[in-house]
C-alpha cells in the first residue's frame, strides 16, 4: 500500500505538465506499448482517488485540475456513458487523425497559404486550420511566416481559431474535442456546437471509446461536491474505467477505491456491468 502512495505522489507533477501540454497541442502522438500505467491520487475533496494512465491508445490528456465550482447538479455520469456507447456515431474513427494541435499544425503548414486549407470541411482539415489560425493568434510562427500565413486568418477576428476548433469538434475530430475541452475545464458540459448537441456530449462519447483523456475530464467533473449522482460510485467506477483499460478484469482494484467493503464491491460489480455495456473487451 506504501508503494501505491509513493507512486501517486510521483504522478501529481507529471499530471500538471500534461495539463500545459494539452493546452498547448504539444502532448506526444504515441506513447508505444511499453506504456507505463500512472495513478495518481485525485483532486477530489477529501477521498475519492483519480487515476490517470499514459495510454498508447490515447496520447491526449486532459488537466488533473478539477474546477472548485460547477452548475451541474447530479449530473448521471455512468447512464450518460451507457448511452453513448449506444451512439457513437458523432465521433469520428482515428483513421489518420491528429491528436493534438501541434500535430495539426505541421499538417497545415504543407499547405501553400491558408485559403487552400481553409476550403477543406472535412473534421481534419477544421482542426488543421485551427491549429493554423490558432498558430497565428499566439503568434508562435517565425516572424517571416507571420507575415506570409497569417494575413487572411487576422481578417477571421479574434476568435476565429476557437470557432475552427468547435467546428472540428462538432464534426467529431477526437483531438478537436479534447483540446476544445481541457482549453475550457470547466465550461467544457456548457459549449454549445453548431449540429445542436454539446461538447459534453462529444466529451461522453469519447469516454464510452475508452479514451482515457475523456474519463480524467469526467473525474474532475465529479471531484466536485454535489456535481454527479451517487458521487463515491461514480468516482470508483470511473477509476476503475481508467484501470481496466490497461488490465483485464479488476481483481486487483481494490487499492483504488474508496468505501467501505460493500461500496468496493458495489464499484467493482457496476464497473464490470459498464464495461459490457460499452462492448468494452473482456
Amino acid at each position: 500500500m506504501r508503494l501505491w502512495l509513493f507512486a501517486g505522489c510521483g504522478v501529481l507533477g507529471f499530471s500538471t505538465i500534461a495539463l500545459t501540454a494539452i493546452s498547448m497541442g504539444q502532448w506526444p502522438t504515441r506513447a508505444g506499448p511499453a506504456a507505463q500505467v500512472a495513478v495518481q491520487a485525485g483532486p477530489q475533496a477529501g477521498t475519492a482517488p483519480a487515476v490517470q494512465f499514459t495510454n498508447r491508445h490515447d496520447p491526449t490528456a486532459a488537466s488533473p485540475a478539477a474546477p472548485t465550482s460547477s452548475p451541474h447538479v447530479g449530473v448521471d455520469v455512468l447512464s450518460r456513458l451507457e448511452t453513448a456507447g449506444r451512439d457513437r456515431s458523432p465521433i469520428q474513427p482515428e483513421i489518420n487523425l491528429t491528436n493534438t494541435l501541434d500535430e495539426a499544425l505541421q499538417r497545415a503548414l504543407s499547405f501553400p497559404d491558408f485559403g487552400a486549407l481553409a476550403g477543406r470541411t472535412d473534421p481534419e482539415g477544421l482542426f488543421e486550420a485551427a491549429a493554423w489560425a490558432d498558430a497565428c493568434e499566439r503568434g508562435a510562427l517565425a516572424a517571416q511566416d507571420m507575415t506570409l500565413r497569417c494575413q487572411e486568418p487576422d481578417r477571421h477576428g479574434a476568435h476565429y481559431a476557437d470557432d475552427l476548433l468547435k467546428q472540428a469538434a462538432d464534426a467529431g475530430q477526437p483531438g478537436a474535442v479534447l483540446t476544445l475541452a481541457a482549453r475550457h475545464p470547466e465550461q467544457w458540459m456548457e459549449i454549445p456546437l453548431r449540429s445542436g448537441g454539446m461538447l459534453g456530449d462529444r466529451v461522453f462519447a469519447l469516454a464510452a471509446l475508452g479514451r482515457s483523456a475523456a474519463l480524467v475530464l469526467l473525474s474532475q467533473l465529479c471531484a466536485v461536491p454535489d456535481a454527479c449522482v451517487d458521487e463515491q460510485l461514480t468516482r470508483n467506477v470511473l477509476a476503475l474505467l481508467q484501470l481496466s483499460i490497461y488490465k483485464t478484469g479488476t481483481s486487483a482494484a481494490a487499492d483504488y477505491l474508496t468505501g467501505a467493503e460493500p461500496e468496493r464491491r458495489e464499484a467493482i460489480e457496476r464497473t464490470a456491468r459498464l464495461r459490457t455495456a460499452l462492448n468494452w473487451p473482456p
